[in-house]
């Protein structure tokens, strides 16, 4: 049986679930036509204003009636505004493109990873293709540098202060609006923004603007500068220079772990393991890293659980038992707005491999209050509730530092939380997961097709209770020593989290 736990991430391909990923920033679509035309199906077909209507309307009833994060995060009459408020502001044809922009701000509002909206099956952009910035950015703390670029008159580590008269935090904020992410976490969102494209996605999908932009730029040397820059030229690439570092020249690196790097620190009693987006296979590389850790007489683990995006959480739980103190739980609960998700009036929207997939895995249980328990259907895996047993054979009982950051998600999460949990003296060292340390919806992330547009939402099915004793809640995981990046770390490459994990060691 194979559960189906992968959400499909439009930016971000190896997102995985753990099985399971305010006021509206509104769109007005008026200011945007006159900002300028960029889009890549500026002439394709448009979307009808009722069509987009009469899906919103079922959007709004099946989260209101089987979402496991309504009411959670958002109180359910301000969810209720920000929706409201969406709608109101489609009010002409749109394309696709944009009616996906139009809707973000309603679904980053229910603040759940693993809610997401995607193109029609099928769908192929027409039109020019949207302008790309000749320049990154590191986003943080609502602030963003220039990183890698295209043009002589910037230089890494300018901050951007404004882009065509508008603020750059406006922009940011428009940007974490074209996006889900978990309760109250912001980390999430700066690596969508730094990494993924989100703060270009923001000037084009938001402010739909054109080159050439006006930017008012910080140097370094603390002087305001403003220029003009065109767009990146079509063929051309940023300019990325070598690494100054390398970070692997004290490490030999194992030849038993395959894909999942396992490096010892030369003459030293130290590894670093690199664990990726869980796949089945992982099962029997932990096996193999562990035997060769016990073998080397490690004293000093650096796990390393940054842009582990999560997949299938029973992989998880094998890691754990190699990790945790005693026998060890990581998911306290399931559970669904509903006695079945499988069976609901909106059953036909839902896509029926993923429906048979949940019926393979997970069965109805009984009511509590607002919520039903689901039970989970053993396999071959083992079991995913109460007491796990650890793997005894090479267990690690040494010192282990944990590497986490804001791609840190879903079954990643629900494992660091178990983590941290369930084993004396663990140090987390990075930025706050994306994954919420007390739970997080996932399990079938179901395909939530749109009648009427054929859009797609990535529509959880249940709740993830984590193994947590003590959390804040609606955040993540939070490091023991946060770490913040600078420009000049991205650009040469540098790794300041393994300089404070190795700082540690010492």
């Amino acid at each position: 049986m194979k559960i189906n736990l992968k959400p499909v991430f439009k930016i971000l391909p190896y997102l995985c679930v753990v099985w399971i990923i305010g006021a509206c920033q509104q769109l007005d679509t008026k200011k945007q036509n006159t900002a300028g035309v960029g889009n890549a199906d500026t002439i394709a077909h448009k979307l009808p204003v009722k069509a987009m209507h009469d899906d919103l309307a079922i959007l709004w009833s099946v989260i209101k009636e089987m979402h496991p994060a309504y009411g959670v995060f958002t109180p359910p009459d301000s969810l209720r505004r920000t929706f409201d408020q969406v709608v109101a502001s489609i009010n002409e044809p749109l394309t696709e493109t944009d009616f996906i922009a139009h809707v973000y701000p309603f679904i980053s509002n229910l603040r759940c990873g693993h809610t997401q909206v995607k193109y029609p099956a099928g769908y192929k952009p027409s039109g020019p293709p949207p302008p790309h910035l000749p320049f990154e950015v590191l986003v943080e703390n609502h602030h963003a540098w220039i990183t890698n670029h295209n043009n002589n008159e910037l230089n890494t580590g300018d901050e951007i202060i404004s882009m065509n008269n508008t603020p750059v935090a406006a922009i940011i904020s428009h940007g974490y609006d074209l996006y889900g992410g978990d309760g109250y976490n912001e980390t999430f969102k700066e690596v969508f923004l730094s990494e993924y494209g989100g703060f270009e996605d923001a000037c084009n999908k938001y402010y739909h603007w054109q080159p050439p932009y006006h930017i008012t730029l910080r140097t370094k040397q603390g002087k305001l500068k403003n220029l003009e820059v065109n767009a990146l030229a079509p063929g051309a690439t940023l300019n990325t220079p070598a690494a100054k570092t390398n970070d692997l020249a004290d490490w030999t690196e194992s030849k038993n772990t395959d894909y999942l790097p396992l490096r010892f620190l030369k003459n030293k009693p130290t590894a670093w393991f690199v664990t990726r987006p869980y796949q089945y296979a992982d099962t029997n590389i932990y096996k193999e890293a562990f035997k060769e850790i016990n073998q080397r007489g490690i004293k000093n683990l650096i796990l390393d659980m940054r842009h582990n995006t999560g997949g299938d959480i029973r992989v998880a739980i094998r890691l754990l038992s190699f990790l945790a103190d005693s026998s060890f739980s990581i998911v306290k609960d399931v559970k669904a707005r509903i006695p079945n998700p499988a069976i609901s009036r909106f059953e036909r929207y839902f896509d029926t491999a993923r429906t048979s997939s949940f019926n393979e895995g997970f069965e109805p249980g009984p009511e509590d209050g607002t919520y039903y328990h689901i039970k989970f259907r053993p396999t071959a895996w083992g079991q995913l509730y109460g007491k796990l047993p650890l793997y005894k054979a090479d267990h690690y009982k040494g010192k282990l530092i944990v590497l986490i950051d804001g791609a840190t998600f879903s079954s990643a999460a629900l494992f660091t939380a178990a983590l941290k949990a369930q084993r004396k003296d663990v140090i987390f060292v990075g930025r706050e997961t994306a994954g919420n340390e007390q739970a997080c919806s996932g399990g079938t992330i179901q395909h939530l097709t749109l009648p009427h547009t054929h859009v797609i939402v990535d529509f959880p099915w249940m709740r993830f209770v984590s193994a947590a004793k003590h959390y804040d809640f609606g955040r993540g995981i939070m490091p023991d020593y946060p770490v913040e990046y600078s420009p000049d770390d991205i650009v040469n490459k540098t790794d300041p989290d393994l300089q404070k994990a190795l700082s540690l060691v010492n």
